[in-house]
């Protein structure tokens, strides 16, 4: 789990320190995956290239070194507990 969190904490920094570089990367991968599924997903592709262009360009704006939104994503002290243990057990399920 460790090096899946700092994974993630790279990518996040790649993406703040290069925002229109990983925009770019963003839509050449969506038009690779509209080519591949024939255009049959493009509303759900455009859609999801949208928002994180949103994103991206809240990013090139941003100072400081957070996680999105400035929450932790629930790794640290302060943030809420993940919805999922690692045994698959779910919180949700009573």
């Amino acid at each position: 789990m460790a090096n899946l969190q700092s994974l993630l904490r790279q990518a996040l920094g790649y993406l703040r320190r290069n925002p229109d570089k990983a925009n770019r990367h963003l839509h050449t991968a969506s038009d690779t995956i509209k080519k591949r599924t024939g255009g049959r997903y493009n509303r759900h592709i455009d859609k999801a290239i949208s928002g994180a262009s949103r994103y991206l360009t809240k990013q090139s704006g941003r100072s400081d070194r957070g996680a999105p939104e400035d929450r932790d994503l629930g790794h640290r002290s302060g943030g809420s507990a993940p919805n999922h243990r690692p045994d698959g057990d779910d919180h949700r399920r009573g």
